[in-house]
């Protein structure tokens, strides 16, 4: 099978992996319905059934309201009819004649009629209807319910993860993480230049994909915006005055007039939307930086293009010959006019890298990607800040992140699977074109990272990004201020670290509102100024903190939401959380504390998502791994006295480790097992001293903190 390195990423997608990822989709569903062992025939024939019974229920529920349409009428016509005769009679009493009276009774008797009408045949017509009408529609719906019950073993299998595997599967060059764990946050702060955290208060996190493209790392995010606007507020008043007015016979007129006066004021709003972007780490052209906006040259025929291409040659010329009357090495244009019209990052800082970065190869794979209807063409800004890039597309601001499954549970086969297919096709659309631009630059793919040295020990277990994420998960209402009028913007911040848990304050800010009125002079007709009063509203900010624990925890989301309808998981929230909320997002459980969050309260919620005996085993390793350690450093020293003393040493940090294991998993033989491994070793140490000073330098090398590797799966 071909890959990337075959094509460039626009040919790559038309040619080979648009198709490849709609067939590997639908092998992807057609075995999960396998594994289910629905009968697709069978659920046709019921789904067919089905339609055929709704049918029958629209056209009794449309008889039924014909039916009750021409009640309706009757009623009108009683109604009518009953005035009329009513009316017909004074004019008779008036003395207008008898053919009032003959009227007045025909009126009568035909709303008498009327009526008559309405509560016999009608009344009879329409409950018989309403009969037909709901045996058709239970009928429909009980037919209905046997389809969905044909397809719920294939709705069991549906997971949060799922769109995550077949896009795994599709790009292998890429990896996802479980989430932004610390590590990563690190390299893309500290080395490529992200921002941190709390950098900007006037944003939250609510989305977050990062990984790896061969090497070197992205980041998918969504944010959630707050910008202050201006509002114009507008006022009104409705003025009158008389003037008096002499005609040419001499006679005196009054004239009355009026005249509505408006006013406007401009106060500053709140306004709040979502922004997504994918920033990109890469060595490549380091010392680079530029920024570029969207033309939308794909919406433009052959013509339009081209004039818009000599238009902006004219444009780069004149850049030119002023930075060359100037002396500066300001900007140079490159030969390729088309691509440097189109792309049009004349403010880069650094001509040799931009040349470095867009070969001729590149020029054309970025011409391809912004002319072409394939994917969504030029519809993204890119701007390169060092090693640092970021892409915001238009269609990446509604692109659908949530995978959730429920959007393909459906009664009729059929319907799932095309659901299936298109959400994830799409889905797959969206995020690879927004790889596109930084895959179309060969010295980026060829670029491998530099080996980066992590800390050692990182304060926190989890990013504050990914906390965010967690937070916003919950309800609005959960955090926001008691005066909050409108909506909350979340940041999160480490407070402190409980064994595998954080606990997180969180801060919500808002705004309470408080009505107010302005008055605007405003000259009037009348020759005189009003006030005109304007009413608006001002936002005061108002803010809270609260507490919230993050902890990770394995199995899947389908897993979350088992244990949160158990008892053991809700008794334990309703300790911290009076509302018993709890949230589940990339693996990360988050629960709001009214209560301390212990080390104690940490193991609890890890043993009721089962992490009891990886703790235990865990633990054990450790205690092993320090009991070995201690006799080496002994032995190396080549005391013997002091390194069975260490061995004794060891042995009781392995009893203390062994104990608090028990408490978690009673997985103290294990730890045992490791101790009496250490102790034989030093006694082995004791009779030959040679070997033990090489038996302390391979125990030193072989030696190593054990991995995370949770294997946590997520949304």
């Amino acid at each position: 099978m071909d890959d990337l390195a075959d094509y460039e990423p626009l040919e790559y997608y038309e040619k080979q992996l648009k198709a490849e990822f709609e067939n590997s989709a639908r092998q992807y569903f057609d075995e999960l319905v396998k594994r289910s062992g629905v009968d697709e025939a069978q659920n046709a024939a019921t789904v067919k059934k089905y339609k055929a019974a709704e049918k029958k229920a629209e056209e009794a529920e449309k008889r039924l309201s014909s039916g009750k349409a021409l009640r309706g009428f009757l009623i009108f016509l009683a109604v009518v009819a009953l005035i009329a005769a009513f009316a017909l009679i004074i004019f008779y009493l008036d003395g207008d004649g008898w053919l009032y009276l003959f009227f007045s009774i025909l009126c009568a008797v035909l709303g008498v009629a009327a009526i008559v009408l309405i509560c016999t045949k009608m009344k009879q017509m329409i409950a018989a209807r309403q009969k037909k009408y709901e045996k058709a529609r239970a009928a429909a719906e009980s037919i209905k319910a046997q389809a969905y019950d044909q397809l719920r073993p294939l709705h069991a299998l549906f997971t949060w993860n799922m769109t995550r595997e077949l896009v795994q599967k599709a790009l292998p060059y890429v990896t996802f993480d479980d989430r932004l764990d610390v590590k990563r946050l690190d390299l893309f702060i500290n080395k490529y230049g992200f921002r941190r955290a709390n950098a900007d208060a006037d944003s939250s996190t609510v989305y977050l994909l990062s990984g790896t493209i061969g090497g070197n790392p992205f980041l998918f995010e969504r944010k959630f915006r707050h910008t202050t606007i201006s509002k114009t507020y507008s006022g009104s008043i409705t003025i009158h005055w008389t003037t008096y007015t002499v005609d040419s016979k001499g006679n005196g007129r009054t004239v009355h007039h009026s005249q509505v006066l408006t006013a406007t004021v401009s106060k500053p709003a709140p306004s709040y939307d979502y922004e997504t972007c994918m920033y990109y780490g890469n060595e490549g052209a380091p010392d680079l930086t530029f920024s570029r906006t969207p033309k939308y040259s794909h919406m433009q025929d052959e013509k339009e293009r081209e004039k818009f291409i000599k238009s902006g040659s004219k444009r780069l010329a004149e850049m030119s010959r002023k930075a060359v009357e100037s002396g500066s090495r300001g900007f140079t244009e490159i030969a390729n006019t088309e691509f440097e019209v189109l792309f049009g990052a004349t403010n880069r800082t650094n001509e040799v890298q931009f040349r470095l970065m867009f070969t001729p190869l590149a020029q054309n794979n970025m011409v391809d990607l912004m002319t072409s209807g394939v994917g969504y063409g030029d519809d993204f800004a890119f701007s390169k800040a060092g090693m640092l890039n970021c892409i915001r597309s238009d269609h990446a601001q509604t692109w659908q992140t949530d995978t959730n499954p429920s959007r393909y549970k459906s009664y009729d086969l059929a319907a799932s699977r095309a659901a299936f297919l298109a959400f994830n096709t799409e889905y797959f659309k969206s995020l690879y074109f927004d790889l596109a631009p930084v895959l179309s630059v060969p010295l980026y793919r060829m670029t491998e990272p530099h080996e980066y040295i992590y800390r050692d020990v990182y304060p926190s277990n989890y990013t504050e990004y990914e906390a965010e994420v967690v937070a916003n998960t919950f309800n609005p209402a959960q955090f926001a201020p008691a005066e909050a009028k409108t909506n909350s913007i979340l940041k999160a911040s480490f407070a402190q670290k409980q064994g595998g848990a954080d606990t997180m304050e969180v801060t919500a800010y808002s705004f309470d509102t408080v009505p107010r009125v302005d008055y605007v002079d405003v000259f009037g007709g009348d020759g005189r100024v009003h006030a005109v009063p304007v009413p608006w509203t001002e936002y005061i900010p108002v803010s809270r903190t609260s507490q919230m624990a993050v902890k990770a925890v394995d199995g899947s989301r389908e897993n979350y939401n088992k244990l949160s309808a158990e008892s053991a998981l809700a008794s334990f929230v309703h300790k911290f959380s009076p509302g018993g909320a709890s949230a589940f997002k990339d693996g990360l459980v988050g629960i709001p504390l009214g209560a301390t969050f212990t080390a104690g309260d940490d193991r609890e919620l890890g043993n009721i998502f089962g992490l009891k005996a990886a703790a235990a085993g865990t633990a054990a390793f450790i205690a092993g791994a320090e009991a070995v350690r201690a006799a080496a450093d002994m032995l190396d020293k080549q005391d013997m006295e002091r390194a069975a003393k260490a061995a004794d040493e060891a042995a009781k940090a392995t009893d203390k480790a062994a104990k608090a294991a028990d408490e978690v998993a009673n997985a103290t033989d294990e730890a045992a097992k490791a101790a009496d491994k250490a102790a034989r070793a030093a006694d082995e140490a004791a009779a030959d001293e040679t070997t033990t000073d090489e038996a302390a330098g391979e125990d030193n090398s072989a030696v190593t903190p054990p991995a995370d590797n949770s294997g946590n799966e997520t949304k």
